[in-house]
């Protein structure tokens, strides 16, 4: 006759449902806890967890991922940030952690797979760069939860960012061959924004430095730009509502001074005419910003407009679509092409390393190599006929 153990903990019925029952006591706990589950096998498995839990200090956190994250964000991780580095931290929570696989995971129960698996999903359709924005807010979130005792350990190393694909580039915008550049050109004329997207081809300032940029910004004598702010389009914290505003360059490296070419400077000149003849036209309904590149009554020009005038320019000509940051691109390109240093370029786009300056251009640095190599290649066969005809 087989005698059953009896077992030691006890159970209680709940909505017709039989469970086995402890009521755990630690002296991290202020009152016990009550622990449920349905064999006795589950049950023990919950009190060595949490009884690890309260061990080692770790605090009941049953906030979701996505709400730890948006209160560390409002709490904690803005302060003292520029207001861009703060508009772009809480575009990635609504537009990656807002609505995804991980916003309603239990802080506690977070782990790298989860996170990797998610990564993985989205790196084919939103690429690499959206996966390192997001990844650089998260890390932080993390060892934040886990210095403060939310979560066991910082897993957040164990997390291996995924490979991008062969096609997907790091910059993630294509560069204008010097065909297409002139194709180009030539189709803007008399454009609406042409000097707009005749300035970002030869300075390689983005489009929030274009739209910010005053008349002040310009130095017709030396020929030159300064640039030392950018316009972005955010969410106001206490209206909630979106609208243009002017702040510092993200980084120090983003104040700089960028020469134009003589060309350019004919233009702008021309442009700046334009502007105050529109300005004595509208007197009191010009929005008086002294802009360069402004809307009708001289206000902020909006970013979707250029877009739009960009696309419709593209199709009508029959020219392989490119965002507007390409042209940034294309500028840089021209610059290594025509010997210019790495040091240089840094210089003149505002990067704030010349690690990200390098490996932004590692496809136009090795065809640069590549013609080196050709170049002494012919060198080698210069001198040897040299030596043979002595």
């Amino acid at each position: 006759m087989l005698i059953m153990s009896r077992s030691k903990y006890k159970k209680k019925t709940i909505h017709g449902n039989e469970y086995f029952f402890v009521r755990l006591y630690h002296k991290n706990l202020r009152k016990p806890v009550d622990l449920y589950s349905k064999t006795e096998t589950e049950l023990k498995a919950k009190i060595k967890s949490k009884e690890y839990e309260l061990d080692r200090g770790v605090t009941s956190e049953k906030a979701f991922f996505g709400d730890y994250l948006k209160k560390w964000l409002d709490t904690v991780h803005i302060n003292g940030k520029k207001e861009g580095t703060i508009h772009n931290y809480y575009v990635n929570y609504d537009n990656h952690i807002k609505g995804s696989p991980v916003e309603k995971i239990r802080l506690k129960d977070l782990n790298a797979l989860d996170l990797q698996d998610y990564y993985q999903k989205i790196i084919d359709t939103k690429g690499i760069n959206v996966v390192k924005s997001i990844h650089k807010m998260v890390c932080p979130c993390l060892r934040y939860a886990f210095a403060n005792q939310k979560i066991l350990q910082d897993f957040t190393t164990a997390i291996k960012l995924p490979s991008p694909k062969e096609k997907d580039e790091e910059t993630g915008y294509r560069v204008l061959s010097r065909n297409e550049q002139e194709k180009f050109v030539k189709s803007i004329k008399g454009a609406t924004y042409e000097v707009l997207f005749l300035t970002a081809l030869n300075t390689g300032l983005r489009i929030g430095e274009l739209l910010a940029l005053t008349w002040d910004d310009v130095d017709f004598e030396k020929k030159e730009l300064i640039v030392n702010k950018q316009l972005i389009y955010m969410t106001d914290r206490t209206t909630k509502k979106y609208e243009y505003k002017v702040t510092p360059p993200k980084t120090k490296a983003g104040n700089r001074i960028v020469p134009i070419p003589g060309f350019l400077i004919a233009r702008l000149e021309e442009l700046k005419i334009e502007e105050m003849e529109k300005k004595d036209r509208l007197k009191n309904k010009h929005a008086n910003l002294n802009l360069i590149f402004s809307a009708k009554l001289g206000g902020f020009l909006a970013f979707s407009s250029v877009r739009t005038s960009l696309v419709t320019i593209l199709k009508k000509n029959s020219i392989e679509h490119f965002k507007i940051h390409s042209l940034r691109h294309t500028y840089a390109t021209r610059l290594y092409e025509l010997g210019e240093q790495p040091k240089t370029v840094q210089t003149l786009l505002g990067h704030n390393d010349i690690a990200m300056t390098l490996n932004v251009y590692t496809h136009v640095l090795e065809d640069i190599c590549a013609i080196s190599a050709g170049k002494m290649d012919t060198l080698h066969y210069e001198l040897l006929s040299a030596t043979t005809a002595q």
